[in-house]
């Protein structure tokens, strides 16, 4: 299947940012489950190009004049090729992703969760659901700073906090899992573009678990970045001077192209 993408991020700001420094990862790499035919990532200031250390490919955007306002446009097209699995693809040996993180640790609610679970396949399908249903999508009930045991308590938040809780599961039962940003395509309007789910070690590969669908195959995935958690795979981190509060509104499409398989 191909896809088409464009997707815009608008920063603004109360006074005109003097220095700014971002790192952004909106850029697909090649892999066994995509293709990527064509892409474009504009953005107001000076790039370069680098890997981080789970090998994302990173633009860093370097500002050093005064702006009301940055915007960041990625769009390109994207051929999914169906394959499931994931070959270990890291700089780091899965056993990395044992380790916690602050957004990720257990505390003693979480930890009897997820010890009804074992650490094979057909166990973590059952987490993923069994989570889904305790954990209410609901935009705005948290923030990028919200840990997995405060939206595990909430009993609600968004993809993110669905993915850091099914992550905390496995890593307390001794299954590596690492968190992935990107797209998804849904045939829904009212489906969010941009999404994150998480990647389970089993056996020799990774697989996928999309909490919010429910889904365990990456069938309509495009992915951007893995990590830890969020902050590793965030689209845009980075550090400013001047500018007040900051407003962001982001929007992304993804959407079949015509005339391809």
């Amino acid at each position: 299947m191909r896809l088409n993408i464009h997707h815009q991020t608008r920063y603004t700001y109360e006074t005109p940012v003097q220095n700014s420094i971002q790192y952004i990862r909106l850029t697909p790499r090649n892999t066994p489950q995509q293709r990527i035919h064509d892409w474009k990532l504009s953005t107001p200031g000076e790039t370069s190009q680098m890997m981080d250390g789970f090998g994302n490919p990173v633009t860093v955007m370097t500002l050093d004049n005064a702006v009301p306002e940055i915007v960041l446009t990625a769009e390109g097209v994207v051929d999914l090729t169906g394959k499931p699995l994931t070959r270990d693809d890291s700089p780091f040996p899965p056993q990395v992703f044992l380790r916690h993180t602050p957004l990720t640790e257990t505390d003693k609610a979480l930890k009897k969760f997820a010890s009804q679970y074992s650490c094979n396949k057909r166990s973590l399908v059952r987490l993923m659901k069994h989570l889904r249903e305790h954990i209410a999508f609901m935009p705005g009930a948290t923030t990028v700073t919200n840990t997995a045991s405060e939206a595990f308590k909430l009993g609600a938040g968004v993809c993110q906090d669905h993915t850091h809780i099914f992550i905390a599961c496995c890593r307390h039962i001794g299954v590596p899992a690492r968190y992935v940003s990107g797209y998804i395509h849904s045939t829904s309007d009212d489906h969010v573009a941009t999404h994150a789910w998480a990647e389970a070690w089993i056996g020799s590969n990774w697989h996928t678990f999309d909490v919010v669908n429910t889904l365990n195959v990456a069938e309509s995935h495009i992915k951007l970045a893995v990590g830890l958690d969020y902050r590793d795979a965030a689209p845009v981190r980075g550090v400013r001077s001047g500018g007040g509060m900051e407003h962001m509104e982001t929007r992304a499409w993804v959407t079949e192209a015509t005339g391809t398989q």
